[in-house]
């Protein structure tokens, strides 16, 4: 595969125990569709399905077009978890997502952001007594 920006050769690497293929020229980086989430960061929710769902797959932003590495079809600019500036490249035919150079730092503060908002806000009692529920044995 090729870096869609500088027509580099990706190299196959692991990645926070993910697979992924990287550009050593730019530093962008190719995620396989349903590796996303695991890339993105530990967090509550399907960061990959809120990342598509109902966006338009057009946002503007620095690098311009890129074809898929994978299977070379244009891809869709879409931005990562709504209202976060992040716009990543998404190819809608083998669900691959391109990340250039800091993009997957931004994705990881945003996480933690999103982590803390999280924690920071309570659960309402009704989530509360469903967890409770839940945690209580089950009678054999």
């Amino acid at each position: 595969m090729q870096c869609p920006r500088d027509a580099a050769v990706l190299a196959k690497r692991q990645f926070e125990e993910t697979p992924v293929e990287i550009c050593s020229t730019c530093g962008g980086m190719f995620v396989e569709g349903g590796e996303f989430n695991r890339l993105s960061g530990q967090t509550v929710g399907d960061l990959e399905f809120s990342t598509l769902d109902a966006d338009s797959g057009r946002h503007p932003d620095e690098w311009g077009a890129a074809v898929c590495p994978r299977d070379g079809a244009q891809m869709e600019k879409v931005e990562f978890n709504i209202e976060t500036g992040i716009i990543l490249d998404h190819c809608t035919s083998c669900g691959g997502f391109w990340l250039d150079g800091r993009e997957l730092t931004r994705i990881h503060e945003e996480v933690q952001n999103l982590n803390e908002a999280a924690r920071q806000v309570p659960d309402p009692p009704l989530v509360r007594f469903a967890q409770f529920i839940w945690s209580l044995p089950v009678p054999h």
